[in-house]
């Protein structure tokens, strides 16, 4: 007889984004009905009652179970040394999730808010963990910040917003007092915050990128990307066409097609966002104003239309200002 399976996922957020977090979820539940059990821990950086209902409510019509842990008493009582760049407590939750969930769960999934699961976590779910703490896919960022939190060129450097988490290895090598101690070590100003430290102190297993699907890879090739970050790993570029054409997950991040609960988004899967959305207890929400930056918005019309050698170059260099100033 097949063993009957239960995931076990973790999301963040405080009221701003429970929206985006219970569309996300609903986007889970309706992509993984195989399973046979899906439990949800929502690290809860102060959704207000009226949201919390909403989310039980899509957990209740889908009898998966949802539990709302507050991180006032785990993380507003320490002192994170966070200098003078403030960040919501929501983008550090995740650091502090082996003491959040129950000694029982073994690893667990950690999801950002701005994703949405449209195929089935099965395999991802199934991935080895052995040797290692956390498994991801690659992110697109510049080789100096590898420098920057002690990583050599090259090595490995994952996007935090999908992670598989070995809780074991977390609570047995005292994680969260390391992650600590690169926080204090940065004054706070740890690049990238907590996705800096994350790569900084776990030992990382890659995975196919269909598992992360983020904005940069429906917008640069393969080369591109390792041109503009100066990056001498990444996907080939047939392993981001086959991502891209079937993600599992698509993870909507900042970039230059911007998001899809947004005006003038140009994401190409932006309608597969909208359509979950629909489904939602916010579906009579408006779209919100476009938030990039002038500079940004700018800069996707120039992209789009001048000699890719031109914007590649231009993106390549204001990405380097801007990224190493931080």
């Amino acid at each position: 007889m097949k063993e009957k399976q239960s995931l076990c996922v973790a999301y963040a957020a405080d009221d701003n984004y429970a929206k985006y977090l219970g569309i996300s979820m609903l986007s889970l539940f309706q992509s993984n009905k195989e399973f046979a059990e899906i439990t949800v821990f929502v690290l809860d950086c102060g959704i207000k009652a009226s949201n919390r209902e909403k989310l039980a409510l899509i957990a209740e019509e889908y009898s998966r179970e949802i539990y709302f842990s507050s991180m006032e008493a785990v993380v507003y009582g320490l002192d994170l040394h966070m200098g003078s760049r403030k960040m919501p407590v929501a983008c550090y939750a995740r650091l502090f999730l082996a003491s959040i969930i129950p000694v029982s769960y073994d690893r667990i999934l950690y999801l950002d808010c701005d994703t949405i699961v449209r195929g089935s976590l099965t395999d991802f779910w199934k991935v080895d963990l052995e040797g290692c703490t956390v498994a991801g896919v690659r992110d697109t960022v510049d080789s100096f910040f590898l420098k920057k939190i002690g990583l050599n060129p090259g090595e490995a450097y994952v996007n935090s917003g999908v992670l598989l988490i070995n809780l074991i290895e977390w609570r047995k090598e005292q994680i969260e007092e390391q992650f600590m101690e690169v926080i204090q070590r940065f004054d706070g100003k740890v690049p990238h915050h907590d996705q800096g430290v994350i790569n900084a102190v776990c030992r990382k297993r890659i995975v196919s990128p269909e598992f992360n699907v983020i904005s940069n890879m429906y917008t640069f090739s393969a080369k591109t990307i390792k041109r503009i970050y100066f990056m001498d790993s990444f996907y080939s570029q047939e392993e981001l066409e086959k991502a891209k054409n079937d993600p599992v997950i698509l993870h909507f991040t900042t970039g230059l097609v911007g998001r899809p609960w947004e005006e003038k988004c140009t994401h190409p899967r932006k309608e597969e966002y909208k359509n979950v959305a629909q489904a939602s207890p916010w579906k009579d929400d408006p779209l919100l104003s476009d938030s990039r930056k002038l500079s940004v918005k700018a800069f996707s019309g120039f992209y789009r239309y001048a000699p890719h050698f031109l914007s590649e170059a231009v993106y390549r260099y204001a990405s380097l200002l801007t990224h190493r100033r931080e």
